[in-house]
C-alpha cells in the first residue's frame, strides 16, 4: 500500500488516541496539520484530520490569498506545489468607481514589510494539493468520508475526544488532548461544544469563470462598482495552453429576486450594463452559455465567537467570518494555523504524558486570534457598506474614499496595508475610516468641496455619512479592547 493510500484509508482502532484531532480537511485544517507536523521534528506526536467528503468538496469557496497568507503557504511547504498546479501570483487590486469612472490601483508592493505578491488559485486545486502535501507527513492520518457525530467530555466538561462515523455507519471513539474545529461557517464542532449559532446570511455570491478576461490588470484582483453589489474578477488558474482562467464573483441580495434560469436574466440586467463594455460582453456570453445551476455560496456574517473552549480551538471560518469583499478569510485561516504552530513550537519538547498544546498555549492562541479577527470583520463590514452604496451615506463614503485615494500614494498604501492584512491594529482602521468619513461630511457642508453636489442633496449626504461613521464607533471600541486586553483576563462570553 502506498503512503498516500495508507494515510487515506487509515482507520482509528477501538482505543485510538491522538494528540490532536482536526475536523475539516480544507485549507485551514490542512494548514494546521502541516504547521503542527513541521514542528514535531522527532515525530513523537500523532495528528488525525477528518473530512466529511471523500474527495475535494465541490462547493464554491475562497480562492484569493493576500501576501500575508501566501507567506504562510510558503513557510509551510505548500507554495511550490500550488504554483506547479497552476496557481497565479497576484499583485494587488484595482477598484473602478463604475464602468466609466475613476480607477484606483492598490499594489501590494507599496506596503512595506511584506512580500510583494499574493496568490490566487481555484479552490478545488488548493484543497487537493494541500491534502496531497499533508498526506506525506508521517505524523498525520487523513480520514475522508468521515463525520464527527459527538464530542467526549471529561472532568469539568473538558473535551477529551470525539465520536466519528465512517462510510460504513460504524461509530469510532477517538481520544485526544486537543480538538481543532476547522469545519467552516456551519461548524459542527462549534455546535457540539455548545456555542450558539449566530450566523447571519446577508446575501449570496454567484461565481462564473472566464478565459482571459478583459480586466485592467491581468494579475490583479479587479473590483468594479456601480451595480447592485460589487463585482470582483481575479485569476485562479494558469492553464497549460498559456491562457488564464478568471473567477468573476457577483454580490447578490439575501432575498434573491430570481432563481433557476431566471437568475441568469437577472444577472444580465443587473450587472452587465455596469461593467466596461468588453468585460460586460464576456460576462454576458458566459452567463448565456452556462448550463445548469450557477455556482452559488451564501454570504455569511459570523461575529467572532469564543475561539476556544477547554480542549477545543476553532480556526478559519469556524472562528468567525464576514463579507468576502476584502478577500481576507483565506489569509486569516492561514494565520490561525501559523499561530497554533508557533504555540506548538514553544512546547515541542514537552513530555509525552503532557498535552502538546496545553491550556496556557490555547489561551495565548485565543488572545492573538482576538487581536486580529475582529479588526478584519469591522473592515469588511465598512468596505462592503461603502462599495455597495446602498444609501446616500454609503455613496458619500464611497466618493470620499476615492477622493482620499486620489490625494496621495501614502493614503493608498495605508489602505492597502489594512486590506491585505499587513496592518491589523484597530486604531489604524479607525483613523483611516474617520478620515474618509470626515471628507464625506466636508463635501456636504464646506462650500469649496460641496460645489459639485446639488444643494438639496447635501443635508441628506451629511446625515447619512455621519450616521454611517458613528455606527462604526461601538464596533471599533470592542475591537480596540480586544487589542489591549491582557491575555490573563477572563473573557465574558454570552455563550459561556
Amino acid at each position: 500500500m502506498t503512503q498516500q493510500a495508507a494515510a487515506t484509508d487509515a482507520r482509528p482502532g477501538p482505543a485510538a488516541r491522538y494528540d490532536i484531532v482536526i475536523i475539516g480537511a480544507g485549507m485551514a485544517g490542512c494548514a494546521v496539520a502541516q504547521a503542527l507536523a513541521l514542528v514535531d521534528k522527532d515525530r513523537r506526536r500523532r495528528i488525525l484530520v477528518v473530512d466529511r467528503h471523500k474527495d475535494v468538496s465541490p462547493r464554491f469557496a475562497g480562492e484569493f490569498i493576500h501576501p500575508r497568507g501566501a507567506q504562510v503557504l510558503e513557510d509551510l511547504g505548500f507554495y511550490g506545489a500550488l504554483k506547479a498546479a497552476g496557481a497565479v501570483d497576484v499583485d494587488g487590486f484595482t477598484v473602478r468607481e463604475r464602468a466609466d469612472g475613476r480607477c484606483v490601483e492598490l499594489p501590494y508592493a507599496d506596503v512595506p514589510g511584506q512580500r510583494s505578491q499574493g496568490l490566487a488559485v481555484h479552490h478545488k486545486t488548493l484543497v487537493r494539493v494541500m491534502r496531497q502535501v499533508v498526506r506525506q507527513r508521517p505524523q498525520v492520518d487523513l480520514l475522508e468520508g468521515w463525520v464527527i457525530k459527538d464530542v467526549i467530555r471529561g472532568f469539568g466538561d473538558r473535551i477529551t475526544g470525539v465520536v466519528l462515523t465512517g462510510p460504513d455507519d460504524q461509530d469510532v471513539r477517538v481520544q485526544c488532548d486537543l480538538l481543532v474545529g476547522a469545519d467552516g461557517k456551519a461548524s459542527q464542532v462549534r455546535k457540539l461544544i455548545g456555542l450558539p449559532d449566530q450566523r447571519q446570511t446577508i446575501g449570496f455570491t454567484a461565481g462564473l469563470e472566464l478565459r482571459d478576461a478583459a480586466v485592467p490588470k491581468a494579475t490583479w484582483g479587479n473590483i468594479v462598482l456601480g451595480a447592485w453589489g460589487p463585482v470582483l474578477i481575479y485569476p485562479i488558474q494558469r492553464e497549460k495552453d498559456g491562457s488564464t482562467t478568471y473567477r468573476v464573483t457577483l454580490d447578490l441580495p439575501a432575498q434573491l429576486p430570481a432563481k433557476g434560469a431566471r437568475l441568469g436574466e437577472y444577472l444580465l440586467e443587473t450587472f452587465v450594463p455596469y461593467l466596461p463594455s468588453e468585460l460586460g460582453e464576456q460576462l454576458a456570453a458566459a452567463i448565456q452559455r452556462h448550463k445548469g445551476p450557477l455556482e452559488m455560496a451564501p454570504t455569511v456574517n459570523l461575529p467572532a465567537p469564543r475561539a476556544t473552549s477547554p480542549g477545543v480551538a476553532l480556526v478559519g471560518d469556524a472562528a468567525g467570518c464576514s463579507h468576502p469583499i476584502t478577500a481576507s478569510g483565506m489569509t486569516m485561516g492561514l494565520r490561525d494555523a501559523e499561530v497554533l504552530g508557533a504555540q506548538a513550537r514553544r512546547r515541542a519538547d514537552a513530555p509525552l504524558h503532557e498535552p502538546w498544546l496545553d491550556d496556557a498555549a490555547i489561551r495565548r492562541y485565543r488572545a492573538e486570534h482576538d487581536r486580529y479577527v475582529p479588526t478584519r470583520q469591522a473592515l469588511a463590514d465598512a468596505i462592503y457598506e461603502a462599495f455597495r452604496g446602498g444609501n446616500e451615506g454609503a455613496r458619500a463614503i464611497q466618493r470620499a474614499l476615492f477622493d482620499y485615494w486620489a490625494a496621495s500614494a501614502e493614503s493608498r498604501t495605508r489602505s492597502m496595508a489594512l486590506l491585505s492584512c499587513a496592518e491589523g491594529r484597530p486604531s489604524v482602521f479607525l483613523s483611516e475610516y474617520l478620515k474618509t468619513a470626515r471628507h464625506a461630511i466636508e463635501t456636504s457642508l464646506v462650500p469649496r468641496h460641496a460645489r459639485a453636489l446639488p444643494a438639496r442633496d447635501r443635508l441628506r449626504q451629511f446625515t447619512g455619512a455621519a450616521m454611517l461613521a458613528s455606527n462604526k464607533l461601538g464596533l471599533v471600541a470592542q475591537v480596540m479592547w480586544a487589542q489591549v486586553r491582557p491575555a490573563w483576563l477572563p473573557h465574558r462570553d454570552a455563550s459561556a
